[in-house]
């Protein structure tokens, strides 16, 4: 049994939360939806918001009824058993080997951005492996001494990034003149954007393999779920309005440098190296809790004997450091692969963008076998959502197709010949 010193407070679970959903996805979404759809963005923003609330509500329903490790996998386990949770854990191992190399390298390159300003490197070299290295070995460092010590560093980050965004934004709503641009309306440019902005939305999942970690997980995690939410769409609206206001987005360079440019037009230059070490914050706890999703969900299937029992082992913090080693080192070797043969980050995010939404298919068709009530509709209007939304991604979805496919055939034919052998 674990001791309540490691239990999370909702705090802690919506400081973790927002951080997640803010990610690398607020110094950039808000400028490309703004780009696509003009002052429509924000309208995009509100469809999504309508669309994320059956998403989250059946997430928190079945991490309040099956806390577990295990998190989406345990469900569609409850649901449809093992062979398809032992699907689902292995499209989320490969969600963190292509999602997190990105924020790690976003977070790089914030961090590189402070150093050349405050003069600690030159700008003649480009330091951004190294310093992704060194993240990952700090975030392996700091989450061996316990989800409760990670917790309370990305609480005080959580309080200092969200406070920065909004000084800015409603900052220079007050000092400006709520002038937005003239946009026509049209309904693809919307659906567009909002297909854009849910990539901010992926990080509902990586919270589930927590829910257990709370002190009381049936009350604290749909409430955190609940008010982590909110919080990230009022930062997500406040800045999109002010980036509309501005006119700081358009080209690929001027979105990149979107946030960095309200923040330097409210705080002077100083704004300039404040910003990118707030974004640097945020991927940081961003990839944190991925690898502690990550460790536990091994932790999970190594206690199921799907993998090597020593994925299991925990330290005196209770922490899986056997799998919080692999995560990381996974990372890490898809990271200068990935970098050795110039592959784009574009590429990276919509690999991992389309077994995201595959994910949360699965939570939602699982959610339409276990909850009953209220429960059970909300996750069939979630489930109709992700197919939608699946669709949408075009050709973006071959590569997760590829994989469920290859994922399929192994556990149905390949794995259940092993099984047999090993009986007989």
């Amino acid at each position: 049994m674990r001791l309540a010193s490691h239990k999370l407070s909702i705090a802690q679970g919506v400081a973790m939360l927002v951080s997640a959903l803010l990610g690398s996805g607020v110094f950039i979404i808000p400028a490309i939806a703004a780009q696509i759809a003009g002052s429509w963005s924000l309208l995009a923003w509100a469809i999504m918001g309508v669309l994320i609330v059956p998403i989250v509500f059946t997430f928190a329903q079945l991490g309040k009824f099956y806390p577990n490790a295990g998190g989406t996998a345990y469900f569609v386990q409850q649901a449809f058993g093992e062979r398809s949770a032992r699907l689902v854990s292995w499209l989320f191992i490969w969600v963190v080997a292509l999602g997190t190399p990105v924020i790690t390298m976003t977070a790089s390159n914030f961090l590189q951005n402070a150093l050349i300003e405050v003069g600690l490197i030159s700008s003649e070299t480009d330091f951004r492996l190294i310093i992704a290295v060194v993240i990952l070995s700090l975030v392996l460092m700091i989450n061996l001494l316990g989800l409760k010590t990670a917790a309370i560093i990305q609480s005080v980050l959580s309080v200092v990034i969200v406070s920065t965004l909004l000084f800015s934004s409603i900052e220079t709503q007050f000092t400006h003149s709520l002038l937005l641009p003239d946009t026509l309306f049209n309904i693809s440019d919307i659906a567009l954007a909002a297909t854009f902005i849910l990539w901010c939305f992926l990080g509902i999942e990586a919270i589930t393999h927590i829910a257990d970690d709370f002190e009381h997980p049936e009350r604290d995690f749909p409430l955190t779920i609940f008010i982590g939410i909110t919080i990230t769409l009022v930062v997500y609206g406040l800045i999109s309005l002010s980036l509309l206001q501005m006119g700081f987005y358009g080209d690929q360079e001027k979105n990149l440098n979107s946030v960095v440019h309200l923040v330097e037009a409210s705080l002077g230059n100083k704004g300039y190296i404040l910003v990118n070490l707030v974004g640097f914050c945020t991927c940081f706890i961003s990839i944190s809790l991925y690898f502690v999703g990550f460790s536990r969900l091994l932790q999970s299937m190594a206690k199921q004997q799907q993998i090597h029992s020593n994925l299991s082992r925990v330290n005196k913090h209770n922490v899986a450091y056997w799998g919080l080693g692999f995560s990381v080192t996974l990372c890490c070797i898809v990271l200068l692969v990935s970098q050795s043969i110039h592959v784009p980050l574009e590429n990276l995010i919509a690999y991992a963008n389309g077994l995201f939404i595959l994910i949360y298919l699965a939570a939602g068709i699982a959610g339409v076998v276990l909850l009953k009530g209220r429960g059970k509709w909300m996750a069939v209007i979630a489930s109709v959502t992700c197919f939608v939304l699946f669709i949408a991604l075009g050709k973006e979805m071959i590569f997760a197709l590829i994989l469920v496919s290859a994922l399929a055939i192994y556990y149905a034919a390949i794995y259940k010949s092993n099984n047999r052998i090993k009986a007989s």
